[in-house]
């Protein structure tokens, strides 16, 4: 088995075999004023290139997709993305484009996910489902797929932390994770002096027709003061190992159907 990303040169994949290509796809938008704007990005990078060690075969690792759909952002110092077009369009040609290089799978991190959402519909960066549909019909030869690894981690993320469910942006999840990979990007002293805490009554999806400023000002749905170093530790172990796993049965059961239809 090996690794391959953009270090490597044309002539180093000439060598590679079966290739399945991983594609995050990311965002820059706020997470809270205690963490980063590009910490989507940052925890993809890590769980990207730690799943890949886990996948049978070779394995071509693409750069974070950095910009996806965060309109529900919109407003925020420093968010930025694209609309659902130009990410269907980038995301349906660049899976054409590993086709023509050999590729045959492709598996796309639709963003983070979190606990409580599904395996049917992306929590964030929803077009993804539909360019990895488009991709399937129009090019049988490839097998595509998203997952969202927060969702899919094995155990589930409920197992680790207390609020995982009501853990929507910038809370005790993903807060545990930055601890655990880049604790120096962490303002601590914000969650403290803030009171970040923050879980409206409604329901996610009135995300739909109302913007996240609305219900959450400070950037936060979830509760980031009760992160914690060692199970953030634990969560990235478990998100790695579900997301492998998932990722490899889902392309055994593609394979499957395709070849014994019906």
């Amino acid at each position: 088995m090996s690794i391959y990303d953009w270090h490597h040169t044309s002539w180093d994949l000439r060598s590679a075999t079966g290739l399945t290509a991983l594609l995050p796809v990311g965002a820059i938008e706020p997470y809270g004023p205690h963490l980063p704007l590009d910490t989507q990005n940052r925890l993809l990078d890590a769980i990207a290139r730690r799943v890949a060690e886990r996948l049978p075969g070779d394995v071509y690792l693409l750069p974070t997709l950095p910009f996806g759909q965060s309109g529900a952002y919109a407003g925020f110092p420093g968010a930025v993305g694209l609309s659902w077009r130009t990410l269907l369009a980038t995301l349906t040609d660049l899976g054409y484009s590993l086709l023509q290089t050999g590729v045959r799978r492709l598996a796309v991190l639709a963003g983070l996910g979190g606990a409580g959402c599904t395996t049917a519909l992306p929590r964030e960066n929803r077009i993804v489902k539909t360019a990895v549909r488009r991709l399937n019909y129009e090019h049988p030869d490839l097998d595509a797929l998203w997952v969202q690894p927060l969702t899919v981690a094995t155990p589930p993320l409920e197992e680790l932390f207390p609020s995982a469910r009501d853990d929507f942006h910038g809370g005790e999840v993903v807060t545990s994770l930055m601890l655990h990979l880049w604790p120096e990007l962490v303002r601590l002293e914000r969650i403290r002096d803030n009171n970040l805490d923050h879980v409206p009554s409604q329901k996610a999806a009135i995300l739909d027709a109302v913007p996240f400023s609305t219900l959450c000002p400070q950037g936060v749905w979830g509760r980031p003061s009760q992160s914690d170093v060692e199970r953030g530790a634990a969560a990235l172990e478990a998100i790695v190992a579900g997301t492998a796993r998932y990722i490899e049965e889902t392309f055994q059961e593609m394979a499957r159907l395709k070849r014994h239809p019906g």
